[in-house]
């Protein structure tokens, strides 16, 4: 069995491929790999933040149209990047377990963060939450691959700390660069963080089945209720809207909050089901979030940072 593997370029893109391959490899020895690395929209230009693009899934579109030309079998995907509506005729085929899906906070606590502290994230969730929760920080837009990210904490008119996915430092062998973990109570991941998503076409049944010999089912539901609920609201993975899923005897239980772009305002909400019932439980959050007010605050966002954009 060979499979070509479509993948980008980073150093925790690759890591978490070849994560990918040794979980296969476990159930099928004999399986064989060809990496095919691309570079995308977002990986060409390292200088423009993330909603500056103007488009949902900034690193999956390549990625897709490779899958639609037949020239890769499936891609490895970071879940958060890939859009909640897929290519014509493309399916999730599985979700592998996740890693931990917490944010963390690199080069200070919170406790520890000075009066005024800069603060450098990529993510408008992130600028949110954390303006909402200490309000006297500076953000500062930074981009890039973990390691360089990191390598801006410290010296002279450098950052006091930044903000990073814990599952990208632990794939990564950087579980030290992590100074706190932030609560997802108070600091709600994004949607998918921490998992991996692994896309291919809906027509290749041999892929699919190999694909979901490594699935874990407890990721599934809960990706399937986090990216129903953003669906729902119909939130790309650039705007502050944050998630935590849980599990308590058998049931899951999905927290949500919409915050705004100042951090001034925030919506929350909480609901509980049953795995196999995800996708409802997903788009039942969603109608709490906009009974509070939820699209209000998310259109502020869109109005602010995509000229395009068409109310809801």
């Amino acid at each position: 069995m060979h499979l070509r593997i479509g993948t980008r370029r980073s150093p925790l893109a690759m890591a978490q491929t070849h994560h990918i391959m040794g979980l296969i490899r476990e159930k099928f020895p004999q399986a064989e790999f060809t990496l095919c690395q691309i570079a995308t929209i977002a990986d060409r230009d390292r200088v423009s933040e993330f909603h500056q693009f103007g488009m949902v899934g900034v690193f999956a579109v390549e990625h897709e149209q490779q899958l639609v030309k037949r020239e890769v079998d499936f891609v490895v995907h970071s879940l958060k990047d890939l859009p909640t509506t897929l290519h014509e005729g493309l399916v999730l085929a599985s979700v592998p377990p996740r890693e931990d899906p917490r944010d963390a906070l690199c080069g200070a606590t919170m406790a520890s963060l000075r009066q005024g502290a800069r603060v450098g994230t990529g993510s408008l969730r992130r600028r949110a939450q954390i303006l909402n929760l200490r309000p006297d920080v500076t953000v500062v837009p930074i981009r890039g691959n973990v390691g360089p990210r990191l390598a801006k904490i410290g010296g002279e008119d450098a950052l006091d700390a930044v903000i990073l996915a814990q599952a990208g430092l632990r794939r990564l062998g950087l579980d030290e660069a992590s100074s706190e973990t932030l609560a997802p109570s108070l600091f709600p991941y994004a949607v998918g963080q921490g998992a991996l998503g692994l896309e291919a076409r809906a027509e290749d049944t041999a892929v699919i089945e190999v694909l979901k010999a490594i699935e874990c089912p407890q990721a599934r539901a809960e990706a399937e209720a986090e990216r129903e609920m953003m669906h729902a609201l119909g939130a790309g993975c650039s705007l502050p809207v944050g998630a935590c899923a849980t599990w308590q005897d058998g049931r899951l239980t999905l927290h949500a909050q919409v915050t705004s772009i100042e951090g001034t305002e925030r919506v929350v909400a909480d609901q509980s089901a049953l795995p196999e019932q995800a996708r409802e439980l997903g788009l039942s959050v969603a109608q709490i979030l906009k009974e509070r007010g939820g699209v209000a605050i998310l259109e502020k966002s869109y109005r602010g940072h995509y000229p395009s954009f068409k109310s809801l």
